[in-house]
């Protein structure tokens, strides 16, 4: 599995053997970028640990980092922009390139231990949680100096006064909510308190803060181990999604087959669903060996909050298979829901072709979900971008 998991588990085995470290994270991106943001690396004395995209940008990222590493005061920080059109002072980003706004800042044994613990605990638990870091400190920076940061966990809240600076609690609130819902987001917070997201970093005076929730917490779950299923896992892994694999049959479902799996369960579908505690972070998928298996998947997935449902077939298949499934109790509503037939249209004929096009509807489902989120403000009621 790559991602946030093998960035903050790296970042605790430095810490325990007292190397301090620079993490260069994108906290913000304009136009075409290599790396999305939340990407991030680790720049050591030793070298680099993960990628922010690569190429001349990152070496410059790199060498800043370096430099910070060498200070040794275990307090700086700096915000790089890493310009990848050519032109500093375009505002228009054409689609040859665009500008990454990334946060490096120092992390040390005796400050960050405990912050780095927590975040590889929750990585490799699948658990939610974000990293909250003052990038631009506006005119706080006395009081609350870049690089400033603190664990965020959605379950407590009320740790609202633990740190990195006092937030009304209808703000405070609504970072949780984003840690709850897995998407970074640089945010502002203004004179009254409020947040507003950030797409631009003029200076304003205002406080910035960079909300960086574990990416681990999404999880991708393979119901029925066939042919599908094992690329599929290996696709789901590659980018970086806590992969579960479900199947009755431990010929099918066992380590040999799955070595990419972080969980391998055999079990009857329905109890094995039932048990998972489904979210709006999972991605459910039903490749299984018949339609009677796929008709009890989906029902037990319906009944509870998962956030993407899919079933493979053809349009015949999945059309009788949801008529069952409604008459069965499931809510209507949820029945629009299922993404069926499943996969991208195309033309797919072998397994590792199918899985390609399942793991790309995942894919847009997913970053579909994160442009509304943050264009629309859904999950932050009113808030508008800030300009």
């Amino acid at each position: 599995m790559s991602g946030s998991d093998q960035i903050w588990a790296e970042a605790l085995r430095t810490l325990e053997r007292g190397q301090p470290f620079a993490l260069a994270t994108v906290v913000n991106v304009r136009g075409s970028t290599p790396r999305e943001v939340g990407a991030k690396m680790i720049v050591r004395e030793d070298g680099q640990f993960g990628t922010i995209g690569g190429g001349c940008g990152e070496a410059e990222v790199f060498r800043k980092a370096r430099v910070l590493l060498e200070e040794k005061n275990g307090s700086g920080a700096r915000l790089a922009e890493v310009d990848l059109t050519g032109d500093f002072d375009q505002r228009e980003i054409g689609t040859c390139g665009g500008i990454m706004d990334v946060f490096v800042d120092l992390w040390s044994p005796a400050r960050d231990l405990e912050v780095a613990r927590k975040l590889a605990d929750a990585a490799g638990r699948s658990a939610p949680g974000a990293l909250l870091t003052v990038v631009d400190s506006g005119a706080r920076a006395a009081e609350v100096p870049a690089g400033s940061r603190r664990f965020i966990d959605p379950r407590n809240t009320d740790a609202r006064d633990a740190g990195p600076l006092d937030l009304p609690t209808a703000a405070f609130a609504q970072i949780v909510e984003r840690t709850a819902d897995a998407i970074p987001v640089l945010l502002e917070v203004d004179g009254a308190g409020a947040l507003q997201p950030v797409t631009h970093l003029e200076q304003t005076g205002g406080v910035r803060l960079f909300v960086d929730p574990i990416v681990g917490a999404q999880r991708l779950i393979i119901v029925g181990a066939g042919h599908i299923a094992v690329p599929l896992c290996a696709l789901g892994a590659m980018l970086g999604f806590h992969v579960t694999v479900i199947d009755d049959r431990a010929s099918f479902a066992n380590r040999d087959r799955f070595p990419q799996a972080d969980q391998i369960i055999v079990k009857p579908f329905k109890a094995a669903i039932d048990a998972l505690a489904l979210d709006g972070h999972c991605y459910l998928v039903s490749v299984t060996r018949g339609h009677s298996f796929d008709e009890e998947v989906v029902s037990a997935a319906l009944m509870q909050p998962c956030g993407f449902v899919g079933m493979i077939g053809s349009r015949r298949r999945v059309k009788a298979t949801l008529e069952r499934i409604g008459e069965s109790g499931v809510p209507r509503d949820r029945l629009a829901d299922v993404h069926a037939p499943l996969g991208v249209a195309i033309g797919g004929e072998t397994p590792e072709e199918i899985a390609i096009s399942i793991i790309a509807e995942i894919i847009r489902e997913r970053r579909t979900e994160e442009r509304d989120e943050f264009t629309l403000g859904v999950r932050f009621g009113n808030l508008k971008r800030s300009k």
